[in-house]
């Protein structure tokens, strides 16, 4: 109700619970008119254009390719799927459907992630060398009761991971990787730290938490380049709340120093831009031809959640641990796809 534009583009039809009085509930806290009682309920009603798919990660896919089949577009929170396999399973899905599909990695559609990049771009900092990323567990939006269980790298450096690809505008490759193994969990990761490399020669380092110890901490990257030095400080401090200022240092000259803020109203958080950015794509592929194909995307599409996830999956094998397996099979015939390879 406090963005007007995103209001007039997004209209909420109902929550789908497997409880119905949770369902009624939500509908009644948040003035929505209509509770489901079960998810294949909702994904039956042609009032439903599209879905925001929020189920456990180890269910995501498989009611994502369900929805989809549906004929419904969907965003999905992350991490959208358990591995890269079941990336490529949701991709493929969405393309043979013609239905967008985009995951809810919302950091990357915030204007200050973009004006870092156009920085980048623009040689303000000179070349490219390094990315220095920290993420603890308040940069998730439920904190710990749900990072305890998906571990620090699915819950929160997921998103970290999608920023530095977001920023250096290349795909990395893993160098290594250390984990630091839960207590609550067994194979679950309380910690993660990694070091990626870019095909252009530029690092970067992705360390997230979801220790308690680490709980306030801020978010905050640190891009480094041959000719300055770009500094954004709890640029992402969960429950929506973001930073809009972001600090410059160049080295040429006089050394020059000055702080840059992005012109965005407090009420525009991550993920305003998130499901603005949604809403758009399915507008835009609405007047065209080729809905759901790769080619037809505006922004990124489940490509990049492919690209991102095989990251993931690589960090986890560096630290010697598996990547997560599924659990929950999306229906025929893509309940096979990649398992030979993937």
């Amino acid at each position: 109700q406090a963005n007007k534009d995103l209001a007039a583009r997004v209209h909420i039809v109902g929550v789908a619970s497997l409880e119905k009085g949770e369902a009624e509930k939500a509908c009644k806290d948040w003035g929505i008119a209509k509770a489901y009682g079960s998810f294949e309920e909702l994904l039956k009603d042609p009032a439903v254009d599209a879905v925001y798919n929020v189920l456990p990660s180890g269910v995501r896919c498989q009611w994502t390719v369900k929805a989809i089949l549906a004929g419904k577009h969907v965003l999905s929170e992350t991490p959208s799927v358990s591995n890269g396999r079941e990336a490529v399973v949701a991709q493929r899905a969405a393309e043979d459907y013609g239905r967008v599909l985009l995951e809810g990695t919302h950091p990357t559609c915030h204007p200050v992630t973009k004006r870092v990049r156009q920085m980048i771009m623009e040689g303000k900092i000179g070349v490219l060398e390094h990315i220095d990323l920290d993420m603890p567990v308040g940069h998730s939006l439920q904190g710990k009761m749900v990072c305890s269980k998906t571990g620090a790298l699915m819950g929160v450096g997921i998103h970290g991971v999608a920023i530095v690809r977001a920023l250096a505008g290349e795909e990395p490759s893993v160098i290594s990787a250390t984990a630091q193994q839960s207590k609550e969990v067994q194979g679950v990761d309380a910690a993660m730290s990694c070091n990626l490399k870019f095909p252009s020669g530029a690092a970067a380092h992705v360390g997230c938490s979801i220790l308690p110890d680490m709980s306030k901490s801020p978010t905050k990257f640190c891009i480094t380049g041959s000719d300055g030095i770009i500094r954004v400080q709890e640029w992402f401090t969960g429950s929506g709340k973001s930073s809009n200022e972001i600090a410059l240092e160049q080295f040429a000259e006089s050394g020059e120093q000055w702080t840059e803020r992005v012109d965005n109203p407090m009420s525009r958080d991550t993920f305003y831009f998130q499901l603005m950015t949604f809403a758009d794509e399915v507008l835009n592929q609405e007047r065209g031809s080729n809905m759901g194909l790769p080619w037809a995307y505006a922004t990124k599409g489940p490509v990049d959640s492919v690209r991102n996830m095989a990251v993931v999956d690589a960090i986890f094998r560096k630290a010697g641990m598996k990547p997560r397996e599924s659990s929950a099979m999306p229906p025929q015939p893509y309940d096979h796809i990649g398992a030979s390879k993937l």
